[in-house]
């Protein structure tokens, strides 16, 4: 690559960087202004912060049950969709049965459904067996949208792994099972990661489920923030501050796997 076009491609990096993070910025630096520098005609880049924000809306107005709620229900989310859709994702990658084409298929098509059509139904269903405004609900609705990415993402990482390493398994005494869990799953951990990042993410900021489905005891913060819109105006400040610490678990949760979703995202990319 010629000094112009590495020039040229780090120029495109600053200019994506800085697309990418203003905004992000911008909202973190609005966290910390008074309600007079929020609302300014002009915009204030300089000003004395203030905390205010934080505790008005996590302790006075009593959001932070909503964040551990979030935290709880994404968690649940993620680990409910991984125990179920990583076995189905190795019997689709390794095993051949009547249909297994169109059965993947079906698996891929739930997440085409507009999510309207869906959750009437599952609220029927759920107050039914009176799972209404639980937490169990949400972690069960959001798992039928990420149960079939798990499934399409974890087939594509098990295909990619040589068949002849389940037969080397079970030439060492292993059982099918004990071949996919102590040698395959291991090996599919980057993927495992990758696609755990995803499902967390996808749960995280899930508003239509949580609003239908859980209004009271267990909302989460997606569907607290609309709650700052008053009739006097938005609580900018607050939206703000909500909106910062709402992004910490994913950061967070993201720092944890990085080695691993590195890994994930490129597995397969080359091959031998």
């Amino acid at each position: 690559m010629t000094r112009a076009w590495r020039g040229a491609a780090l120029a495109a990096i600053v200019v994506v960087l800085v697309v990418g993070l203003t905004p992000y910025l911008w909202m973190f630096a609005t966290s910390f202004k008074t309600r007079l520098d929020t609302l300014s005609d002009v915009p204030i880049w300089t000003f004395q912060p203030t905390l205010e924000h934080y505790p008005e809306v996590f302790l006075d107005k009593e959001y932070l049950p909503l964040l551990w709620n979030s935290v709880a229900i994404a968690l649940g989310t993620t680990l409910l969709s991984l125990f179920v859709g990583v076995p189905a994702a190795y019997v689709f990658a390794r095993y051949q049965f009547r249909a297994k084409e169109d059965l993947f298929f079906f698996f891929l098509t739930t997440r085409m459904a507009p999510s309207i059509s869906i959750v009437v139904p599952m609220y029927l269903l759920f107050n039914y067996f009176g799972l209404i405004d639980t937490k169990f609900a949400v972690v069960l609705a959001h798992t039928t949208f990420n149960l079939s990415l798990v499934v399409w993402m974890m087939r594509g990482f098990f295909a990619d792994i040589p068949v002849e390493i389940d037969e080397a398994a079970q030439l060492d005494g292993h059982s099918r099972a004990g071949a996919f869990a102590r040698v395959l799953l291991p090996l599919a951990g980057p993927g495992i990661a990758a696609t755990a990042v995803l499902c967390f993410i996808l749960s995280w900021n899930e508003f239509l489920y949580v609003f239908i489905l859980a209004s009271f005891e267990s909302r989460t913060l997606t569907v607290g923030i609309p709650g700052l819109v008053t009739p006097h105006g938005t609580l900018w400040g607050q939206v703000a501050a909500v909106a910062v610490v709402a992004t910490l678990p994913i950061l967070i949760f993201a720092a944890l796997v990085q080695k691993h979703l590195v890994r994930g995202l490129t597995f397969g990319a080359v091959k031998g």
